[in-house]
């Protein structure tokens, strides 16, 4: 039966649960396994997980379950060379993931300070949504701005001056895409922190009352009647920053160097030591992809960037004999923001495939400055070409 499964099939995920007996009236160890039948390729990557201690407890297997961090758990990325495991017990240890984790994180041993990132705007009440309609009655649509609005709505509201200063330009995953983000918003947030939480404090933007004063039955703020929930230090949305979005399929990291308002959907890093563009080619990289899979926090196949693991990241110190390749960097993500700021990108796929191009300089750069040579490399783009 072994030799039929490296024969015939293709190894997905084994999760093995160890000491922890899956179900009360059967003392066997319990191990899930998922196969594909193909006989290609004949050397691969799969996802391994298992419990490794002793004394396991339930939310031991619910966080192996959902790869989450949890010192006893172990993940791999096993290499599967089919007729190495002919005739042979299918046994997997830490071998070139973590060999590659460790060398990556002897390489960076710099970290982001916690006053260098910080998550976006907690609004909560941005639009209108179903459950609002039955408290607020009639005249009221789902999909109406509440803190964030539309150009339309915006200039419905006919503010003064004054009240336009409270008005801040909002974007979302529509705008910000890896590397670059749109500039031009289409929608503005009522930037309103704990000072409004004192009503008198909104006297001098009397639209604005009016407006917010519509939904009060649905506001839940700490900051009631009209400050945001979590305006957050603003200084981290103005000027220039990388804003990380937190659930995505691949780490999409954003260089912004004009204001930019955003809500909790997205972390927002902002510091003094590193290039900011440097930092964006980085984070965008596939060896940093990869750190974050295997050490970061995974929902299934897609990253949650948060604030541990973006604190966690290991970032190599830049001296004068890595400087040069920081430079190459820099100047690759300039390439890349030029080309896709260009008015025909969406549609022009020469400039498509040039960013591609790019993007895989600017991963061997990165496998440069960690110091990986051309297997550990290898490694590290099959594991994630299999996911």
């Amino acid at each position: 039966m072994r030799n039929k499964v490296i024969k015939e099939f293709k190894i997905l995920e084994l999760i093995d649960f160890g000491p922890y007996f899956i179900f009360e009236t059967s003392k066997i160890q319990t191990m899930i396994m998922f196969f594909q039948k193909s006989t290609i390729p004949n050397e691969y990557y799969f996802d391994y997980r298992r419990i490794i201690s002793k004394k396991p407890t339930f939310k031991d297997v619910l966080d192996l379950l959902k790869k989450a961090p949890n010192y006893n758990n172990e993940y791999l990325t096993p290499k599967i060379i089919r007729e190495k495991y002919l005739d042979k017990p299918l046994t997997f240890s830490k071998t070139d993931v973590e060999t590659i984790i460790n060398k990556i994180e002897e390489k960076g041993k710099e970290k982001l300070y916690e006053n260098e990132i910080i998550q976006g705007i907690v609004i909560p009440q941005d639009y209108v949504i179903k459950n609002h309609l039955k408290k607020l009655g009639q005249g009221f649509k789902i999909g109406d701005g509440i803190f964030v609005l539309s150009e339309e709505e915006k200039n419905k509201l006919r503010l003064s001056e004054k009240e336009l200063e409270l008005l801040k330009p909002y974007y979302t995953s529509s705008e910000l895409k890896k590397y670059y983000a749109v500039r031009k918003n289409s929608q503005w947030i009522i930037y309103t922190d704990s000072r409004f939480k004192n009503p008198k404090a909104m006297e001098p933007y009397p639209n604005i009352k009016k407006h917010l004063d519509k939904y009060q039955a649905v506001i839940t703020s700490d900051n009631k009647p009209y400050g945001l929930h979590r305006a957050r230090d603003e200084r981290f949305f103005k000027g220039e920053k990388i804003i990380a979005l937190r659930k995505c399929t691949e780490p999409t990291f954003t260089y912004s160097d004009f204001d930019c308002y955003v809500s909790a959907a997205f972390y927002v890093i902002k510091t003094n030591r590193f290039n900011m563009k440097y930092l964006t080619g980085l984070l965008n990289s596939k060896l940093v992809a990869f750190w974050l899979r295997h050490k970061g926090k995974m929902q299934g196949n897609n990253y949650q960037i948060d604030a541990e693991p973006l604190l966690n990241i290991p970032l190599p110190s830049l001296t004068s004999s890595n400087q040069s390749i920081a430079i190459q960097i820099i100047q690759k993500v300039d390439q890349i923001i030029s080309l896709i700021q260009s008015d025909d990108y969406d549609t022009n796929q020469e400039k498509q495939k040039k960013v591609k191009e790019i993007e895989k300089e600017i991963d061997m750069l990165v496998y440069e400055l960690y110091g990986l040579d051309n297997e550990e490399i290898e490694i590290i783009e099959s594991s994630l070409n299999s996911k």
